[in-house]
């Protein structure tokens, strides 16, 4: 069975996933990690020297950048099985911790907004879901990457609640400025990826769509499990 779990940033799609998949004995992998990835080894190869926003990455001047990002992504894979997958670039793994850096926050709705840079990484993600099955999550998995997926899955949330989540999970308090700029990067990033010309966010057509504002993971965990197992009979 193959699962695609969509959603907004901080929704919630990864820690759901990974349980879903555990318990219905399947592979996972979140599809954000592969954007990560050829952030991460464009940062270190001194490609970024100043932020730059989707719009800006897909003006004529910065060809040559959407070119060398789309060669990073041909070079790209997803090493592993189950849901140990690693972030490969050329041979070059990189380690997840790499991959949640704040500089990498800073530029990689730019990278993922790139057409041929999607296009390269969607048989990477099909092939890791054609392994006996797969939970994947993102932003256009029901959408583009498995349009017939078996299952598919859409979690959203208010930005107001994505961001206590994710400021208490790094031990900012409510209310605190850490938690404010949590809150204004999600605006920023929903109306950059509900915007993207290419795969945008969206929930397919035929997507369960899941609101977590007042639901507890395990909670969402077993209705995504309930979900998964009534199209499975």
């Amino acid at each position: 069975m193959r699962i695609a779990i969509d959603g907004p940033a901080s929704s919630g799609k990864s820690s759901v996933g990974r349980l879903v998949a555990e318990e219905l004995g399947i592979g996972f992998l979140d599809t954000g990690l592969l954007y990560r990835a050829i952030t991460r080894r464009a940062i270190d190869l001194g490609w970024f020297t100043a932020p730059i926003t989707a719009a800006e990455v897909a003006d004529t001047n910065h060809e040559q950048v959407r070119h060398n990002l789309t060669e990073l992504a041909r070079s790209t894979d997803a090493q592993g099985s189950g849901s140990a997958f690693t972030m490969v670039i050329g041979g070059i793994p990189l380690a997840d911790s790499q991959l949640e850096a704040a500089d990498v926050e800073l530029y990689v709705p730019a990278v993922a907004s790139i057409a041929s840079v999607r296009d390269a990484l969607r048989a990477v993600q099909r092939n890791v879901a054609a392994r006996g099955g797969a939970v994947l999550v993102g932003r256009d998995i029901g959408t583009v990457v498995l349009p017939d997926a078996e299952c598919k899955i859409f979690l959203d949330a208010t930005a107001e609640k994505r961001a206590v989540r994710r400021a208490t999970q790094r031990g900012y308090a409510v209310g605190s400025a850490e938690h404010q700029a949590i809150l204004a990067s999600l605006i920023t990033r929903d109306a950059e990826d509900r915007a993207r010309p290419v795969a945008p966010l969206v929930a397919a057509a035929d997507a369960i769509t899941i609101h977590t504002d007042q639901m507890e993971l395990a909670d969402v965990v077993q209705r995504v499990v309930a979900e998964a197992r009534k199209v499975a009979r």
